[in-house]
Order: C-alpha cells, then sequence, then structure tokens
C-alpha cells in the first residue's frame, strides 16, 4: 500500500500491512510516472542513513505549543527534546501499534519519546548533584538550552521553517553536557508552590487535597509572575511592571555574571543589577526585571530573554509580555 500524506515528512510509522508513506510531491512524481508506460516499474531501495543533516534540530510540525491554558504567566513548553523517529527497543509483546508483530525495535515519534531523553538527562544531573532539587535540575536544563541550530540560526519549525518562539519550543532545545554544570540555578521549594497555586486561584480544598493539610493563602498574595521560574512570563500587562528573580551560585571561587537583556518588541527592560558578584558556591542573590511598554502590540504575546553571563556560563532565561496597555 502507498499512503499519500501532504503533510508527511521524514516521519517513520508501523503498518498493519506492507505500506509505504509518500508526501505530495513524491506522490506528484509517481503519478506522473505510472503515466509514462503500459507496465511502468518502481524499486525501494534499502534506507540509508543520512548524517549531519542541516538545518538541525527542527521543531516538529505537531509538537504542541503555549501558551499555558492554566496560567500564561509560567511559558510553555519549559524545553524541547529529540523526539521524532526514535529507533530504540521495544517490549516483544505482540499489539496492535505493531500489527499484532513481535518486534525487538520500533520507531515512533512524540512526546513519549522526548520524555526519556529529558528524564535521563535529569538523571544524570541528580547523580553530579545530589543534594539538588527538582526545580534545581529543572533549572539547569531549562537554562542551558540552545535556541540555535546547526548552522548557528534561530531553531525553526517544520514543514515551511517559520520562526519559533517560546512558545513552540520554550527555552530551547535540550543540552545535555552544559546543563551538568550551569552555573546558575533558579530553585523553589513547596512554600513557594502554594504561594504560586493561590496566587492562581486554588481553594482551601484544592490545597488541602493536594497536601493532606489545610492550607490558608497568604495576604495580599504574591503575584504569580514572581514565582522564581527559570523563565519569565507575564500575561496580562497594564503599563510598567516589576518581576523578582532569585539565582543560586554553583561553581568554584568567586565570580561576577553579567546581564544581557533582548529587549521584546514595544517594551523597554532594565535589571535592577547589571552585575552579579559571589563569592562562594551556594551563594544566593537577588534582582529586580524592569519592564517599561512604550508601544501596544495587539493583545499578542511579544518574546526577549535576559541571559547572565560570567566568561564561561550562559544563563538565558526567555520572556514573554502580553501588553494590554500602556
Amino acid at each position: 500500500m502507498i499512503l499519500i500524506d501532504p503533510n508527511a515528512k521524514d516521519v517513520g510509522f508501523q503498518f498493519v500491512i506492507p505500506a509505504t508513506l509518500i508526501g505530495q510531491e513524491e506522490a506528484q512524481e509517481l503519478q506522473a510516472h505510472m503515466t509514462t508506460g503500459k507496465n511502468p516499474i518502481a524499486r525501494i531501495y534499502p534506507t540509508q542513513t543520512i548524517l549531519k543533516t542541516k538545518p538541525a534540530p527542527e521543531m516538529a510540525a505537531f509538537s504542541s505549543m503555549g501558551p499555558n491554558i492554566i496560567t500564561a504567566d509560567i511559558i510553555r513548553p519549559d524545553i524541547t527534546a529529540p523526539g521524532v523517529n526514535i529507533l530504540a527497543e521495544w517490549s516483544p509483546v505482540a499489539i496492535k501499534a505493531t500489527a499484532e508483530r513481535s518486534v525487538d525495535y520500533n520507531i515512533i515519534s512524540g512526546t513519549s519519546m522526548s520524555c526519556p531523553h529529558v528524564s535521563a538527562v535529569a538523571a544524570i544531573i541528580k547523580s553530579h548533584h545530589p543534594s539538588w532539587s527538582p526545580a534545581a535540575i529543572m533549572s539547569a536544563i531549562m537554562t542551558i538550552a540552545t535556541v540555535l541550530n546547526n548552522n548557528q540560526q534561530q531553531i525553526r519549525r517544520d514543514p515551511n521553517g517559520s520562526q519559533t518562539t517560546p512558545f513552540d519550543n520554550g527555552s530551547g532545545h535540550i543540552n545535555q553536557v552544559a546543563a551538568m554544570n550551569p552555573g546558575l540555578i533558579y530553585d523553589f521549594d513547596s512554600h513557594d508552590i502554594i504561594n504560586f497555586l493561590c496566587s492562581t486561584g486554588a481553594t482551601p480544598g484544592q490545597l488541602e487535597n493536594l497536601t493532606g493539610e489545610i492550607i490558608h493563602c497568604q495576604n495580599p498574595l504574591p503575584p504569580s509572575y514572581n514565582f522564581n521560574y527559570p523563565s519569565i512570563g507575564v500575561s496580562n500587562m497594564n503599563g510598567s511592571l516589576s518581576i523578582h528573580r532569585t539565582v543560586t551560585y554553583y561553581g568554584e571561587g568567586p565570580t561576577v555574571y553579567v546581564g544581557h537583556v533582548n529587549n521584546p518588541t514595544g517594551v523597554n527592560v532594565s535589571v535592577s543589577s547589571a552585575e552579579l558578584k559571589f563569592t562562594k558556591t551556594g551563594e544566593k542573590m537577588s534582582f529586580r526585571v524592569d519592564f517599561m511598554p512604550f508601544k501596544k502590540i495587539g493583545g499578542s504575546f511579544v518574546f526577549g530573554d535576559l541571559t547572565w553571563r560570567n566568561g564561561i556560563h550562559r544563563v538565558r532565561s526567555p520572556i514573554g509580555l502580553n501588553v494590554l496597555s500602556l
């Protein structure tokens, strides 16, 4: 069987019967070939492995996008990782997904393939830093991610190469080696999570179901955008606004991190501390980021980033703002 899918591009599938999947351009070539003679012949050749593909990586066309439907102050997704045509071992139990056949290997795509990559990186980070919290590990993965492909250009979205934003790939594509030693981390604990849930409207009953304890939200509530997350999002921005973050230093000896900002369109951004000076590992420092909008962009998000550099590490946080009024 030959299945024609206009959106098909380099994505493998399992079929119940012998079959192949081709795109629209290949289908047109095949149909033209079939009309050239009485007995046209086509051959299927063995698969070839193509290395050093460029540009790579690309965001898959089917990859879920933001904004976060619960609270857009948390940019979604957090991270992107390999998830297309992942060839790996497979349970030999015959199921519908393998056409009722017993197979030792399978090739599939989706979040279910990206997630194991990220989980493995998290496990490796935990083995290197046993005392780190899940939030610290997440921060290491997010802030060291790359937004550039192997052409040193911004990662694009398949199939037409459109420009991506943090709503496509979050903080970027996972960099498992650099994440072992991120330099700075954004950490938070259960108290911070409770404050965040309260700020998003969680009821006492919902909090009790989650924690098993009776919890009362503090008054006044801290704004959700002040949650010490590795990314910075403000979903309802009316005029100038300031957010706060705290970073923890993990490194050897004293160091100085310098802040660099890429302003979102129509918004001027400044940081209260141009430099963060650390003397020892485990030291914490807080800073304020001020947003001053001067142009309204029709109710859509605008994006930028804040990056801290010390000559060795690059700790980047994407910024997403929805400017409602000036």
